[in-house]
């Protein structure tokens, strides 16, 4: 009998039925949640969308060998107790960095524009409104890409052809045409657009607050389409509140979904999607396929390429 796998539907239909055609025991759900994994305690492996997965579900599910995230981040699970517990942690780097990077530079062009709030006067019937509110150019503006891996590359790539001044932050800088290496608060004083694109982990988490919103110049803005946490959400709102900045795009938040009462909703400088930038065919076919491929790796004796753990 073959290994049984469970995954979300939309997964399995993206993917082309990639693991069912390999002969597994395919269950599909709509989100692989903690219930859905112990409603069936003999799965071998599952991929994950972002659900979080608890540490203490391991030793209820004795046949698992891989969760495979459906996407770059895994901070929905613990990998190094993963790993403790012989299970592998996969992701599908570069999957979906093209998508997102798009979405980056469409939010950047948005809020420059301010695209969002003319069309919402336009369609209140508030045309005078809609024609007082004045964008601006983006040629000639300094945009700053904290994170610079497969998204903040593509970014970087994308905004070449847009006549902008790139700074880049990253942990270790690396040789690149598009744009310079600068220190972290070099890059919140000099940017008109700060486009986020770290990893989430526990270094990273509130590492945008406000000591970074007060270096940021009034008119500038930031867009978010990495993690929630990465930001003080707190520190941001009060930011946008005060016109210490301008505006923001924000995809992510550090509840998710964003909550019906979150002042967020209330503020008129803040452009809202509900993590939605890597939501295009092409992106979650790659996340699909390539997440599938993990499993078929580690359920046939293979090392995974994109293990993010090692098991003991």
């Amino acid at each position: 009998m073959k290994p049984k796998i469970i995954m979300p539907a939309t997964a399995d239909t993206l993917s082309n039925h990639y693991l069912k055609e390999k002969g597994y025991d395919i269950i599909t759900v709509p989100n692989v949640t903690e219930q859905a994994l112990l409603d069936h305690p003999d799965v071998s492996a599952a991929i994950l969308f972002v659900a979080p997965i608890p540490n203490t579900i391991y030793d209820k599910l004795p046949n698992l060998k891989v969760l495979a995230r459906y996407g770059v981040g895994y901070d929905s699970v613990d990998a190094q107790y993963a790993a403790a517990k012989g299970v592998w942690v996969t992701n599908t780097p570069g999957a979906n960095a093209v998508s997102v990077a798009e979405s980056a530079v469409s939010d950047l062009l948005l809020l420059a524009k301010r695209s969002p709030w003319i069309s919402q006067k336009m369609r209140a019937g508030d045309l005078s409104g809609a024609l007082k509110l004045m964008g601006r150019d983006v040629a000639g503006s300094t945009v700053g890409i904290v994170g610079y891996g497969h998204i903040g590359q593509s970014v970087a790539k994308i905004l070449s052809g847009f006549d902008v001044n790139v700074l880049i932050y990253n942990r270790t800088p690396r040789e690149t045409t598009y744009g310079t290496f600068v220190d972290w608060d070099t890059l919140f004083k000099e940017s008109d657009y700060i486009t986020i694109h770290l990893a989430a982990t526990p270094e990273t988490e509130g590492r945008i607050s406000q000591a970074e919103f007060e270096m940021m110049k009034p008119t500038a803005s930031i867009i978010n389409l990495a993690r929630g946490p990465i930001i003080n959400e707190d520190a941001m709102i009060t930011a946008l509140k005060t016109h210490t900045i301008e505006s923001a795009a924000l995809d992510v938040f550090d509840q998710e979904p964003l909550p019906t009462d979150s002042p967020l909703f209330d503020l008129d400088n803040v452009f809202l999607t509900p993590h939605t930038a890597a939501q295009t065919l092409e992106a979650h076919n790659r996340m699909a396929v390539g997440a599938s491929k993990m499993i078929d790796q580690v359920l046939s004796g293979q090392t995974p390429d994109w293990a993010v753990n090692q098991p003991e």
